[in-house]
């Protein structure tokens, strides 16, 4: 069979985290405390994103300055963020349910002529949020969809998105009522619009009181630098997950076949498409840790999920059945 990885970059897998804010904004704990937990935590990469205030890249073994302190990035890459929002009101998308709040990552510059406009209007329009992000040399990942009750027709308008949340921690119970999970979104996007969005996870922590290091994005790249990450994330070379984790992901299009590997703690697959219902949706992953799903005629487009015992999950993003 000639199977394709759905993740195309060689090298090795890098755990991180893409939203999360500081005493910067309205997080909790500092830069320097918020960057320790994450480092006890396991993770490769985080990318500190307080709102409307623009951080700055550590590469491993650096220090950088954010706010009033002087932060080491140790064996972790700190990845420059910021959060941008519409402010959910006065622009001409139908309703607040158009907020968008959306993820700046990986900026190399944010010029004062850049950053000026975007602070002191409270409704840029989301492509105006978009081209600023990218013309500072940065990728742009618009956040929590479900939390914001976005309508899904408004990502027709957004030219130039790298990714999507696809889980968003803290917009869940406890914190928030359970709008955690936007992958209703994503099928939406590629089943109407035939839009197959990346998807990405994100703590979005705030209290750092349970909020954090519960989710995460595993990219596969070649390095820990700015550099790899954000190409592997440019490039579609990652998933999102809240625990489990996919150990490979491959396509053979000219049989029909989806693999999938997993981790030992994954139980249930599940795969989603443009089809309301197939009839292998749901599969066991108990034993090998390993399904052949078979794609059915008319299937555009094919999105798995992983699940473990405690109802965690990991996601692919929307995987093209041909091409």
């Amino acid at each position: 069979m000639a199977f394709r990885s759905v993740f195309p970059e060689e090298g090795q897998w890098f755990k991180g985290n893409l939203h999360m804010h500081t005493t910067l904004s309205d997080g909790r704990v500092s830069p320097s405390e918020a960057i320790e937990r994450y480092r006890k935590n396991g993770y490769d990469f985080i990318a500190i994103t307080d709102h409307r205030c623009p951080g700055i890249t550590v590469e491993p073994g650096e220090d950088g300055y954010f706010g009033a302190e002087t932060v080491e990035a140790g064996n972790m890459l700190l990845l420059s963020g910021v959060e941008w929002d519409t402010g959910g009101a006065n622009t001409d998308l139908p309703g607040d349910t158009s907020c968008a709040h959306i993820l700046g990552i990986g900026m190399t510059s944010c010029p004062e002529q850049d950053i000026r406009p975007l602070q002191e209007n409270r409704h840029p329009r989301p492509q105006e949020i978009i081209d600023t992000i990218r013309r500072d040399g940065g990728i742009a990942i618009l956040a929590h969809p479900s939390w914001s009750v976005m309508d899904p027709s408004a990502i027709r308008d957004m030219k130039g998105l790298t990714a999507a949340e696809i889980f968003n921690g803290v917009s869940t119970i406890p914190w928030n009522g359970a709008r955690g999970d936007s992958s209703a979104w994503f099928d939406i996007w590629a089943t109407h619009y035939g839009i197959r969005m990346p998807a990405v996870a994100g703590d979005d922590a705030h209290g750092y009181d349970g909020d954090e290091c519960q989710s995460f994005t595993m990219v596969k790249a070649a390095s820990l630098t700015r550099n790899d990450i954000i190409h592997a994330l440019e490039t579609g070379s990652f998933y999102a997950s809240q625990g489990p984790k996919f150990l490979e992901a491959a396509i053979d299009s000219e049989k029909g076949i989806l693999h999938i590997e997993s981790s030992t703690d994954a139980m249930t697959m599940v795969t989603y498409s443009n089809h309301i219902w197939t009839k292998n949706r749901v599969m066991s992953l108990v034993g090998n840790h390993a399904a052949d799903y078979e794609i059915e005629p008319g299937e555009t487009y094919v999105r798995v999920e992983i699940i473990d015992n405690y109802g965690k999950k990991a996601y692919t993003s929307p995987i093209a059945v041909k091409g």
